[in-house]
């Protein structure tokens, strides 16, 4: 890279977004976050990333920490949404997002979403979550600001995140997914940065084998520790439990919406423009065990 670009990553301390300031960093970008607090961040992000406060629901804030960038890039969560919220921050928030992007001159707008609200999925049954997205895509993709949009399938870190110990827990029947890993995504954004090839796309974000996830399970369990042991929630009780809990809810509708899927492959043309795969499950698993955290 001849002159150092900025990126400002809008959603910095979230866990899918820390692997790609890691990769952004490796290859000489100047990283600064756009986060609620400062000092939540100055705890968990690296020296070198430049911080700035900022939030989705407060387009002057935007307006400044966008200020001499040259591309955004948006890892916003959209978990637990409730009907006739007055403001999603993946519909409202992406609204004010691109308005400054527009207002600086952002050369790049890209974001990670979901395979649920990728445009040329086949499915049967939508949920709320992908609908607000999809809603929000629009915004992005009548900014006249090239942009690029990842969906990807189940990330292998979501396993990790449900170890309690030595205690494996999910919920429900397994259902196989092509899984992928923040580290193989994070490289095929960088890929995509500023790469005509990927401007006004959407990605499918997918790995190359077809598993459920007691499939992974054993796999993982062979390589990042052998004690694990598995429990699983029917997605009965978690509907049961949902009642009290919108988190339990909101998994309750999660579940049970990919229970009734069957993913089809659609990263062919991902692979052809940003690169396939290379991590496989055990490979992975040891480099979570071996860094203890893949996080920053």
């Amino acid at each position: 890279m001849s002159a150092k670009k900025t990126i400002a990553i809008v959603g910095a301390t979230g866990r899918l977004a820390q692997p790609v300031i890691r990769q952004l960093l490796w290859h000489g970008y100047q990283v600064r976050a756009v986060v609620r607090s400062i000092e939540k961040a100055n705890k968990m992000l690296p020296d070198l990333v430049v911080l700035v406060q900022g939030d989705v629901a407060d387009s002057s804030s935007l307006m400044q920490a966008f200020k001499g960038v040259d591309y955004v890039y948006i890892n916003l969560s959209a978990d637990e949404v409730q009907p006739n919220q007055a403001f999603y921050a993946e519909r409202e928030g992406i609204q004010n997002i691109v308005k400054a992007c527009q207002l600086n001159g952002i050369q790049h707008i890209l974001k990670i979403s979901a395979l649920g609200a990728y445009p040329f999925i086949e499915q049967h049954k939508d949920i709320l979550q992908n609908k607000i997205r999809r809603q929000g895509h629009r915004f992005i993709e009548q900014s006249n600001i090239p942009f690029t949009i990842f969906h990807p399938t189940w990330f292998l870190d979501s396993l990790f995140w449900a170890i309690k110990k030595n205690n494996f827990q999910w919920i429900g029947k397994p259902v196989e997914f092509y899984w992928i890993n923040s580290e193989d995504y994070a490289v095929q954004v960088i890929e995509a940065i500023g790469n005509p090839q990927a401007f006004d796309t959407h990605y499918a974000v997918q790995g190359p084998e077809k598993l459920n996830y007691k499939q992974v399970f054993e796999r993982l369990k062979t390589s990042y520790n052998p004690q694990l042991k598995m429990q699983v929630l029917p997605l009965w009780m978690v509907k049961l439990m949902g009642i009290f809990s919108p988190k339990m809810s909101h998994l309750a509708e999660l579940f049970g919406f990919y229970e009734q899927t069957n993913e089809a492959f659609y990263a062919q043309k991902t692979w052809a423009d940003l690169g396939k795969p290379r991590t496989s499950p055990e490979e992975f698993a040891q480099q979570f065990g071996e860094e203890k955290s893949l996080y920053l």
